[in-house]
């Protein structure tokens, strides 16, 4: 069973590829699953050290329950072990979150993530008893837990992670989205149970304030090719800081994923899968398809600047093809 010291590398966490003209939702058999199948075995040899799907921009709320399962049994059958898959099961109630853990589990998945119950603002208390009474139901499959700030109304702070750690033996990493300020109280508090896996815009800033004790990273930008961060997460792992330092300058280079003046906290939690599978259609790293419902507006003007930073995207890759994680 996949352990919190077996997380290491770059996590990728690519778009769900849709069918051409099957974004709509009268179409029930969405998911291009000979895509999927060439775009996992293109990851896996670039070097990822794990790969997520069904979480936000992997269009979870888009999907139905038969979709999802095909679509991680496909993924599970093609990497065959070689890294961990981690599948989504966010729902609105613990029930159903059990039932697509069970499924999940049954097709093979590593682990889950799995983010708070939607309908209420959970309490501190409701939010660790949550992840306790999953891991009593399903002792053998392992929790990501979905720390997004923006969607699980919770601001995850230190006292939860403490708390987790204590009554939710089956949670062995966190996908953190809720800033970097108290890593080193979390790592403090559940570093020994829990790896915080951090995203890879703030990887590097991490680093700094840790060190090598960020072992992993999670990476939407890994569907438009995952080379520059596998080589960001590798020299970070060699705790090579005039490299990591270089990557980042690399990557900091690059154009901001939506057009001055446009307020990224703002408009993100509107627009992110359609963004996200924007840029990773423009880059050409998989063919990911149209937006899928009821997800599918975007402003216009946004699409020209967001095209004009794949391309980028796909120009930096070249400086770091070849590289895989040691």
């Amino acid at each position: 069973m996949l352990t919190r010291d077996d997380v290491r590398g770059v996590y990728a966490l690519p778009p769900t590829p849709c069918k051409e003209g099957a974004g709509g939702w009268d179409v029930a058999d969405s998911v291009d699953l000979d895509e999927t199948a060439r775009l996992v075995e293109n990851l896996i040899a670039a070097g990822v050290g794990g790969i997520g799907v069904c979480g936000t921009t992997g269009e979870c709320a888009a999907l139905l329950w038969d979709e999802k399962r095909d679509y991680v049994d496909t993924v599970v059958q093609v990497t065959r072990k070689r890294v961990p898959v981690i599948a989504g099961a966010t729902a609105l109630g613990t029930k159903e979150v059990l039932r697509q853990m069970r499924g999940l589990k049954d097709v093979g998945a590593d682990g889950v993530l799995v983010g708070l119950p939607l309908w209420q603002t959970p309490t501190p208390e409701s939010s660790v008893q949550f992840y306790a009474d999953l891991g009593e139901a399903l002792p053998d499959l392992p929790i990501m837990i979905y720390a997004n700030s923006m969607f699980f109304k919770s601001v995850f702070p230190v006292e939860f992670w403490a708390a987790v750690a204590r009554q939710a033996p089956t949670v062995i990493m966190c996908k953190v989205s809720y800033g970097i300020r108290h890593i080193a109280e979390d790592l403090a508090v559940a570093g020994d149970r829990i790896n915080f896996v951090v995203g890879h815009t703030y990887l590097h800033a991490a680093y700094e304030q840790v060190g090598t004790k960020i072992t992993a990273c999670w990476s939407t930008a890994a569907g438009m090719g995952p080379e520059p961060v596998i080589a960001l997460m590798d020299a970070i792992q060699r705790d090579d800081k005039a490299r990591a330092r270089a990557i980042q300058d690399d990557l900091d280079a690059l154009p901001p994923m939506l057009p001055p003046g446009v307020e990224f906290s703002e408009e993100f939690p509107k627009y992110n899968a359609q963004m996200v599978k924007l840029r990773c259609n423009a880059a050409g790293y998989a063919k990911f398809g149209p937006f899928r419902a009821p997800y599918r507006d975007l402003p216009e003007a946004w699409r020209a600047h967001m095209e004009n930073e794949a391309r980028a995207w796909r120009e930096l890759r070249k400086k770091y093809a070849g590289v895989t994680a040691s």
